[in-house]
């Protein structure tokens, strides 16, 4: 789980956190994909992305091409002429910085869901509201502090869970459960929280903004749920979040503002927007 991208693009390398176990290194050909046409490469670029929805530019270039700003030019500018994927630049830090993001279009997401070695892992078209691309794209370098971590304590990632996916499988089934009496509908949102391994605070069901599934050196299936704390977040939030269980990662504003940051181990300052 080092990086998205070794610095030999033909060396296979297993433990990516964005690469399943048997996908192929990249070939110098183009393979053809009914009508588009895409290179290894840019196929797991592609997966990559629709995992995470949002990704910053420089945070492809950081961890999938290794630096190498040339490559994912060139690779974007063919994914683009064929309509796979959008680029949109959002004005963040209170409109004093830019942020050029990525996103797949809907047929981009087709031609992943044709390139993705875990067809469990759900991904994603489309950008979301402009004041939430700054969060959602820094979710992404959120991911890769985890994975190196996970890593180093001989585990490998397995599939990422956004929280788009969470919302559908508690939503659905509790907005049936709404015609039920206080109790029953209790006793079913318990069920529902536990059956996707969350719980109920203070009457909700807090969802992170991120889960890794992955499997540890003893080969056992394990999950770790992850909160993007900003400094928008009042204390009161952080603490429904800790006491669901999640790890809390946060900006510098955020982490200097809470006394929540505090009282529990907290890895901080990971966005620099």
């Amino acid at each position: 789980m080092d990086r998205d991208f070794a610095p030999d693009p033909r060396a296979t390398d297993r433990t990516d956190p964005e690469r399943g176990p048997e996908e192929v290194p990249e070939r110098a050909t183009r393979q053809k994909d009914d009508r588009y046409h895409v290179t290894d490469r840019e196929a797991r670029m592609l997966v990559g992305v629709g995992r995470f929805r949002t990704v910053a530019i420089d945070d492809l270039v950081k961890h999938r091409y290794a630096g190498k700003a040339a490559e994912l030019e060139a690779d974007l500018k063919s994914l683009a002429a064929q309509g796979l994927v959008k680029k949109r630049t959002a004005l963040v830090a209170k409109g004093q910085l830019k942020l050029d993001v990525l996103v797949l279009t809907k047929a981009g997401r087709r031609v992943a869901e044709t390139k993705r070695s875990n067809h469990d892992q759900e991904l994603f078209a489309g950008f979301v509201k402009p004041a939430e691309v700054a969060h959602d794209a820094a979710i992404y370098r959120m991911f890769h502090k985890e994975s190196d971590a996970i890593q180093k304590q001989g585990g490998t990632v397995k599939r990422v869970v956004l929280d788009y996916e969470l919302k559908r499988k508690i939503y659905s089934p509790l907005a049936k459960a709404r015609v039920q009496s206080p109790h029953d509908y209790e006793k079913r949102q318990a069920e529902v929280a536990r059956d996707n391994h969350l719980k109920v605070v203070n009457g909700k069901i807090p969802l992170p903004d991120l889960r890794i599934e992955y499997e540890t050196a003893n080969c056992d299936m394990s999950r770790v749920d992850l909160e993007l704390a900003t400094h928008h977040y009042h204390g009161s939030h952080l603490r429904e979040k800790v006491e669901a269980g999640f790890k809390l990662y946060g900006d510098s504003a955020a982490t200097h503002r809470s006394p929540v940051f505090e009282e529990r181990e907290i890895t901080a300052a990971i966005l620099s927007l």
